[in-house]
Formats: C-alpha cells, sequence, structure tokens
C-alpha cells in the first residue's frame, strides 16, 4: 500500500488538532477541579482576617471556588466558551502559568487594592484576564471580528458592572456583588502577558 504523502499543511493541521485536544483535556481537568474544590469552599475562600493570620494560599485559591452552583456554572460556560474560540489554542502548560499568573494578579490586586473587601470568591478574574490575552493574540493575527467581540465582550460587561455598582443581573444569581475590580486585575495580568508577544512583532527584524 503506498503511503500517504504529508506536506507542510498537513503537518501544521496535524499540529493545531494536537493543540486544540489536549486544550480540551485541560479545560476538562480545570471544570472538575473547580467541581471537587467547591466541596472545600470554607478553607479555600479569600477571606481577609485569615489571610492576615497567616493562611496565605487564600490569596491565590479565592480564584477557584465560587459561591454557589449557578456562580460556578457561569464561570465554566465562559472557559468553554473561551477554549472552543481561542485561536491558536495554548498547550496546556503555558495555559496553565497563564491562569497562575492572571490569578496571582487578581489576588494581590484585591489584597492591596481592595483592602475593604472582606471576602472574595470566583474564577472570573482569571477568566476575564484569559478573555484580554486570546482577544489580543486574535487582534495580532487580525482577526478582527473575534477579537473585537471578546475585547469588547469583557470591557463593556466591567464598565456595566461598575455602573451598576456590583448590583447587575449576575449578582442575584450568585449571591453576592459583582466585584468588578477583580476583572480588571485579570484584564491588566492579561494585558501584561500579551505585551512581550506585541514588543518582539513590533521590533525590527535584523
Amino acid at each position: 500500500m503506498q503511503g500517504m504523502l504529508h506536506t507542510p499543511e498537513h503537518d501544521k493541521t496535524d499540529m493545531l488538532h494536537d493543540h486544540r485536544s489536549r486544550a480540551y483535556l485541560f479545560a476538562t481537568a480545570l471544570t472538575a477541579i473547580l467541581i471537587l474544590l467547591q466541596f472545600f469552599q470554607p478553607d479555600l475562600l479569600f477571606q481577609r482576617h485569615l489571610i492576615i493570620e497567616g493562611e496565605f494560599w487564600r490569596l491565590w485559591t479565592g480564584n477557584l471556588v465560587h459561591t454557589n452552583l449557578w456562580h460556578l456554572g457561569l464561570n465554566l460556560a465562559g472557559l468553554w466558551l473561551l477554549t472552543l474560540i481561542q485561536q491558536p489554542t495554548p498547550t496546556p502548560r503555558i495555559w496553565l502559568g497563564q491562569t497562575l499568573f492572571i490569578g496571582t494578579c487578581v489576588g494581590t490586586g484585591l489584597w492591596f487594592f481592595n483592602q475593604e473587601l472582606v471576602w472574595y470568591a470566583g474564577f472570573s478574574g482569571i477568566l476575564y484576564g484569559l478573555f484580554m490575552l486570546a482577544g489580543i493574540q486574535m487582534l495580532q493575527q487580525k482577526e478582527w471580528t473575534t477579537a473585537l467581540l471578546i475585547l469588547g465582550g469583557i470591557c463593556g460587561k466591567t464598565v456595566w458592572d461598575w455602573a451598576q455598582g456590583g448590583t447587575a443581573l449576575s449578582a442575584n444569581l450568585i449571591d453576592a456583588p459583582v466585584i468588578y475590580s477583580s476583572h480588571i486585575y485579570g484584564m491588566l495580568g492579561g494585558l501584561a502577558l500579551a505585551l512581550p508577544r506585541m514588543y518582539q512583532q513590533k521590533r525590527p527584524s535584523s
């Protein structure tokens, strides 16, 4: 039997398919983790007085638990929407690194700049940062429509939550005010991750 001819186009298609399959695997694993961690919510919630007492992990793990199942479901829906539309799909290792960095930006941002905040829960700060990063990358690839929908969507929602004082419709679903500042810190984290690549693209080749 004659072997199949492999061309650069075939290799590129296979690589993209492999990256997308691994992205689905990562999103599935993260979904399972977020569902599981909900059972340990009291031990992971961002609670300022407990962080002061030395439970520093709550700065980060507050991103991984939610106020109720509606809150969890909304963030999981956002995670899978990002997984489906993001191009190019990052490898799980890169995606994990992005998540860790943005989560750190959210936790430390809330700690230093929202000192009136007593407690916080939710993956949305990280999610907004990942959407920001994906939107900028699509702009660089001239995927104008998708990029503008992503960036306009997250920026518009953040402005809306600010205008409503955190009491938008979603606040009723999650049984808590929307902490829109966490979205801002996440978006700034996503922007910080995008800056090196933006600089490299603008840098003239030698």
